[in-house]
């Protein structure tokens, strides 16, 4: 019976070495990932769409809807946009504004006494998008004629 018992035993011990090592292959990152043909995963090898470029935000309606309609230069293969404002400053913290929109966007009627700013996100399916542009020029809603306003 002794004999038998070190074949178990030898492998017992393999097994735990063969997992240290897969530990380690964990713990150093060495992972690669293919892909099997026929599987249904996705690669993709391409560079993240650029940021849209030629952005700006002029008075849609100044004198009743106090909307402004913001444009921005087409981006190749994206698939629609996001835009986004701040209240603050252009450098200011963003908040989505409006999502899978083309381009020229309008905004709803904005706050009186408020200024904003606008940036806009390429959309390429639902899984990558650009940079933020460039910030707008400052918009303001005023409460004189005309409500809206660029300086």
């Amino acid at each position: 019976m002794r004999p038998a018992a070190r074949p178990l035993v030898f492998l017992v011990v393999t097994a735990v070495v063969l997992l240290g090592t897969v530990g380690t292959a964990l713990a150093a990152g060495n992972w690669v990932v293919h892909l099997v043909a026929g599987s249904s995963g996705e690669a993709h090898a391409q560079a993240l769409p650029s940021a849209p470029t030629g952005v700006t935000a002029v008075c849609a309606a100044p004198t009743t809807a106090k909307t402004i309609k913001v444009t921005w230069s087409a981006v190749t293969h994206a698939t629609n946009y996001s835009v986004y404002d701040s209240t603050t400053s252009a450098t200011g913290a963003y908040s989505l504004m409006a999502s899978g929109v083309t381009t020229p966007w309008t905004s709803a009627a904005l706050t009186t006494g408020t200024n904003y700013w606008f940036e806009v996100v390429a959309n390429i399916g639902s899984h990558w998008t650009s940079a933020m542009s460039a910030a707008t020029a400052e918009s303001t809603i005023n409460g004189a004629n005309p409500f809206c306003q660029q300086p």
